[in-house]
């Protein structure tokens, strides 16, 4: 990306809004933290599910969930956004977020092949080799997608 994106980005109303309240930022942190506890809370349910702990059949639990965490997703999305928008320097060339950022594509690539190859897993009481795979992937990938948010404030140039 280039310089005048990033310049127009932290010169537009948006970011100003966001760093002009006393109240806009901390309500911000709250709400993302908030959903992310959701988010990480719904999807260590369905992960430990497809590791093999509570192997009764869970289809309608697991589709509950899984649309609870798509929410807390679009809301940890959106506070992220507005988040760069309010100090987009931060997370320029930061590696703690450049990483982040791989790790959440990494978690969606995970939960696509989730839905499309080991769905029919949650329906049964089985577990597979793959499914115990993809639930232990899950839980590393969204461990390193906190603590990469965590680190972000300390590689912030």
């Amino acid at each position: 990306m280039s310089a005048a994106l990033f310049r127009w980005i932290s010169d537009s109303a948006l970011a100003d809004w966001v760093v002009d309240s006393p109240y806009t930022w901390p309500a911000l942190e709250s709400i993302h933290f908030v959903s992310l506890c959701v988010l990480f809370g719904s999807v260590m349910m369905i992960d430990l599910r497809l590791i093999g702990f509570f192997r009764a059949p869970c289809a309608g639990m697991v589709a509950f969930l899984v649309r609870l965490s798509l929410c807390a997703f679009a809301v940890n999305l959106a506070t992220g956004v507005l988040f760069f928008f309010g100090n987009t320097y931060k997370y320029v060339d930061n590696p703690a977020f450049e990483l982040k950022l791989l790790l959440i594509l990494a978690a969606g690539g995970n939960a696509l092949f989730f839905k499309l190859r080991l769905g029919h897993v949650v329906e049964g009481n089985s577990v597979t080799t793959g499914s115990i795979a993809i639930g232990y992937l899950s839980l590393l990938f969204w461990s390193g997608v906190i603590i990469c948010g965590r680190m972000i404030t300390f590689y912030a140039r």
